[in-house]
């Protein structure tokens, strides 16, 4: 019996009417499968019969679809069912979307039989065409009238199974933006968790709202919670909230209205927006009862994994306002990178710092050029006004430490209510001072609690990911803080690689994906697949090199990290990282004697710094360090109130058991001062073998290469083209684009 004629008398003995059938190689009525540029399908035999097989696309910012055309408007509800084989992994979708919980069996998981996946679409239906997404072997499609019989999801085994533990998390709708979108949250869930656990992922994220369990004071409702760890648990997987109490979007009505609602105001514009300030500290109570109460609730549930720490910010991280129209209520906001210093709590905030600081208003006039008579007069300011170096940099450590200490303190609150608990502060950006997040001062402090550090912000590019990431995994790995990372939106198979790679020669030991990084491109769940099994071997890596983080010329000039691609640093860490892989080190890390981890210290940029730091380099050169210097276009290193002495010293030669290497040249364009600095690495007794043989690696200048603790040398292609690499020795490979080699040095 035809398959057409089976369909159609199953639909007529459950009192289904068929409204449209389309069948591979078969007949057709009221649809058609349209080809084109981007659904590029032919018909082909399977074990299931003709199907339209359909290739994917190879460009990272498309994706190819089966395009289907409706012959003839129809009115009323409709279901589309998909027959497709089940081959490969992927997310079904279709354009225009229907609700999650009118949609099933749209999670493909390789079991290779013939399955269906089924849309509801509500009052006019669908429209007059559709695109079809994720199914790459189509058997049949049907237009019908009547909900069709749900079948239950098969249970497969993940096909990523590691042997060390990892927190791997991801997405999947386990959230909503109003209490009332629970049922849609949990849809969502239901279809893509089976293919997330199917891809080797532990966990899941979702932000916990102050908002959605305090309604009214001190009543706390975790129903909404309750329900996503329930499913949760129906799946096997645990459950890594987002913990969120001060951003716009997250504060309950009563406290909005409330005298206490004291949110940050900008020094650019003078307007105030409802992120909660900082400086007041009128949030502080209830932030710590949200924590307490959470703690008390989700502390021993078997499926709680982890936290994440909202304690600031548009999104929940650890930082100032930036970007995002993130209101009350989800309404428009006054935000953007600035300075978020002028409402009255942050004037106290600020003259109460100086105080501390200073102790008479004469010694701060001294180190300002200021002529002020009291603290009083003093007012926040914007730092490119102030006309003396101390003034500005004095601004930058106030804002920059308010915010490393309320982040501090969220953490030693939440630690109080998760005693046991995996912990991580949430560390994004890229470093302006306007954002105010100290990378390294996070690591420590979070260290200290027992707690780490999750990145949020990587791109879809290595090289850019190394360079916004480096200062806080090194800081991170010096003082013993576990790492994770997070993507800062958009991925395509090229960014799966890429934070693979950084996670693999950091020693991570969290990786999160939103689930569209992976479900939203037709290559990335292949190159997951292929790569994820290499995080077995993830290692720190070894470092003979650090480069010298600006802290203090950050400070004093408003360009290097305003914009991230135009940072001069940043540029010069990417081309960099060509030649070598190696460390940040921070004034911080300095002072706590992380210099003597490293053989090299390289400046990139920034010609200024305290005099306490420019002592501690010379002392580490004068005990056999070597150090290296672009002369051009700023001229010697110096302190802040303009002493060159030390590196005058050092020009003349006096630099004890260790050397200083001045570069004559500017080092922009990079790529210029990276072989310079590569060439002179080759020259240096003083590294450790493993890393002279890496240097000496000939190949493309996009490959990288780091070398681990566990003796493995691990190679990343990150180009279009196969890359042929030699190795010290004369071992030669080729390397596959956008592939991950590990080879025993």
């Amino acid at each position: 019996m035809k398959p057409l004629l089976i369909f159609v008398l199953a639909c007529l003995a459950s009192k289904a009417a068929v409204v449209a059938r389309w069948e591979a190689g078969g007949p057709a009525s009221g649809i058609e499968l349209e080809r084109g540029p981007a659904s590029p399908w032919t018909l082909e035999r399977s074990p299931y019969g003709t199907v339209a097989a359909l290739e994917p696309s190879r460009d990272s910012y498309s994706r190819a679809a089966f395009q289907v055309k409706l012959l003839q408007a129809l009115p009323g509800s409709q279901w589309l069912v998909v027959e497709y084989v089940d081959e490969g992994f992927g997310l079904i979708s279709t354009e225009p979307g229907a609700p999650q919980a009118r949609q099933w069996g749209v999670a493909r998981l390789g079991t290779g039989k013939l399955r269906r996946a089924v849309f509801g679409y509500a009052g006019g239906g669908p429209g007059a065409s559709i695109r079809l997404y994720g199914v790459t072997r189509l058997r049949a499609l049907t237009l019908s009238d009547t909900e069709p019989e749900r079948e239950p999801m098969p249970d497969v085994a993940p096909a990523v199974r590691l042997r060390r533990p990892v927190e791997l998390v991801t997405t999947a709708g386990a959230d909503a933006r109003t209490p009332e979108g629970l049922e849609e949250a949990l849809a969502t869930m239901r279809n893509l968790l089976p293919l997330m656990r199917a891809l080797g992922f532990n966990g899941v994220e979702s932000y916990v709202k102050w908002n959605f369990v305090e309604r009214s004071p001190g009543v706390f409702d975790w129903s909404f919670y309750d329900a996503i760890n329930d499913e949760l648990d129906r799946h096997g997987l645990g459950w890594f909230p987002l913990l969120i109490a001060g951003s716009a979007y997250a504060l309950p009505a009563w406290f909005h209205d409330s005298e206490d609602n004291a949110g940050f105001m900008c020094l650019e514009h003078g307007m105030r927006n409802d992120i909660q300030s900082i400086f007041c500290g009128l949030q502080d109570k209830y932030v710590k009862r949200f924590l307490a109460e959470f703690g008390r609730h989700y502390g021993r549930r078997k499926t709680l994994l982890g936290v994440r720490l909202g304690p600031s910010g548009n999104y929940g991280e650890a930082q100032y306002p930036a970007r995002g129209d993130w209101g009350y209520q989800w309404g428009p906001i006054h935000t953007h990178i600035g300075y978020w210093a002028a409402d009255p709590c942050a004037q106290r905030h600020f003259r109460a710092w100086l105080r501390r600081r200073y102790r008479s208003i004469e010694a701060l006039n001294e180190a300002w050029g200021e002529r002020y008579r009291s603290f009083e007069e003093i007012t926040t300011f914007l730092p490119a006004t102030a006309l003396a170096r101390r003034k500005r940099v004095d601004f930058a450590d106030w804002y920059m430490g308010s915010m490393s200490l309320w982040c501090e303190q969220w953490a030693a609150w939440a630690r109080e209510a998760l005693p046991q608990a995996v912990i991580d502060q949430s560390s994004g950006g890229w470093g302006p001072i306007e954002i105010g997040t100290d990378y390294s001062f996070q690591a420590r402090s979070m260290a200290r609690l027992g707690g780490g550090i999750r990145l949020t912000n990587e791109s879809d590019n290595f090289a850019d990911n190394f360079a916004i990431t480096r200062m806080a995994s090194s800081a991170a790995r010096f003082y013993g803080a576990p790492l994770g990372y997070e993507p800062g939106g958009f991925g395509s198979a090229r960014g799966v690689i890429a934070r693979l790679y950084n996670m693999l020669t950091n020693g991570g030991e969290h990786l999160f994906y939103y689930h569209a990084n992976l479900v939203g491109n037709d290559q990335a769940i292949d190159r997951w697949l292929e790569a994820a099994p290499l995080l077995d071997e993830r290692a720190r890596p070894v470092i003979d090199v650090a480069a010298f983080y600006p802290d203090t010329t950050i400070k004093l000039d408003d360009e290097p990290l305003r914009f991230r691609w135009g940072s001069v640093f940043l540029v010069k860490a990417q081309a960099l990282r060509s030649a070598l892989d190696y460390d940040f080190v921070s004034e911080q890390m300095i002072d706590d004697g992380a210099l003597d981890r490293y053989r090299v210290l390289v400046f990139l940029w920034g010609y200024v710094t305290e005099r306490r730091i420019l002592e501690r380099i010379d002392r580490w050169v004068q005990a056999g360090g070597t150090l290296i210097y672009p002369t051009q276009p700023r001229g010697l290193l110096e302190t802040i109130e303009g002493d060159q002495n030390i590196s005058r010293k050092w020009r003349q030669g006096e630099t004890g058991k260790g050397s200083v290497i001045f570069y004559p040249g500017d080092p922009v364009p990079g790529e210029y001062y990276a072989r310079f600095i590569r060439s002179e690495l080759r020259r240096l007794g003083s590294l450790r073998p493993q890393i002279r043989r890496a240097l000496e690696i000939e190949k493309p200048e996009f490959v990288y290469w780091s070398v681990l603790e566990n003796g493995r040398l691990a190679l990343l292609n990150f180009e279009d083209d196969e890359a042929h690499v030699r190795l010290a020795g004369g071992r030669s490979l080729r390397l596959p684009p956008y592939r991950i080699a590990l080879v025993t040095d």
